[in-house]
């Protein structure tokens, strides 16, 4: 089996158009997206409706969920956080809403004796809140180590933090695809994992039209925390 994995696209439509078809060339049998589809970039709704017309599985990322279950979910959020998000709801409609809701937090698969998890981050299974998530703190080696040796699995792939990074414990291996498409140049990239006797992971880097990107936050349409977004999580000033 040939898996391809990407997270965290944040909007950005002309990553995700090359990924998706760069995918179509390199005979993927399945493709599984870890969330964060919509939030901080310009075209929230188009990446959402690109993921739904072809055929890509998805979990949820807490950008979902704060259209889903309402932002009140994340205490820490800001006014002006808030008010983005507000924007998101606006231009999303029942479709979105009905597809989203309907999307799991985690997909597991067994494959040729691999267990195999995929979610947006490690979620904490005793938290009684909406919001599912561990915080970034687990990532110190103490806890992941821990929270890798009581998981069901031999392969977890995350997203969340945007930065691609492995961690391996007691032949366990949590992979970081790391983000899409907050990135500063014009290459993006997706994990391909490869399931035969034995497994194979490798980083693909495809080219997408970053000047179709900076167009789309130069002149297209004004939105919450758009100046602070695009500079900072897309190297657009």
């Amino acid at each position: 089996m040939r898996i391809a994995v990407l997270s965290d696209i944040h909007g950005n439509t002309p990553a995700l158009k090359a990924i998706i078809n760069d995918i179509k060339s390199n005979n993927i049998d399945r493709i599984i997206y870890l969330g964060d589809v919509v939030g901080i970039g310009p075209e929230p709704d188009k990446c959402l409706e690109l993921i739904m017309n072809n055929n890509i599985e998805m979990v949820l990322g807490n950008h979902e969920l704060y259209y889903v279950k309402g932002t009140n979910i994340d205490s820490e959020m800001s006014e002006d956080e808030i008010m983005h998000h507000k924007w998101i709801k606006r231009l999303l409609n029942d479709k979105h809403y009905d597809f989203l809701s309907q999307r799991p937090l985690n997909i597991t698969i067994e494959e040729n004796g691999y267990k195999l998890m995929f979610q947006h981050f490690l979620i904490d299974e005793n938290t009684f809140s909406e919001y599912p998530f561990h915080g970034f703190s687990v990532l110190k080696e103490e806890i992941i180590n821990k929270l890798l040796d009581e998981l069901d699995t031999d392969y977890i792939f995350i997203g969340h933090e945007h930065r691609p990074y492995e961690v391996e414990y007691n032949n366990k291996k949590l992979i970081d695809s790391g983000s899409s498409g907050c990135v500063y140049n014009d290459i993006t990239h997706y994990t391909i994992m490869d399931i035969n006797n034995d497994v194979s992971i490798n980083r693909h880097e495809v080219k997408y039209n970053r000047d179709e990107l900076i167009e789309l936050f130069k002149n297209g349409n004004e939105y919450p925390l758009k100046a602070y977004l695009s500079e900072n999580f897309f190297g657009i000033k």
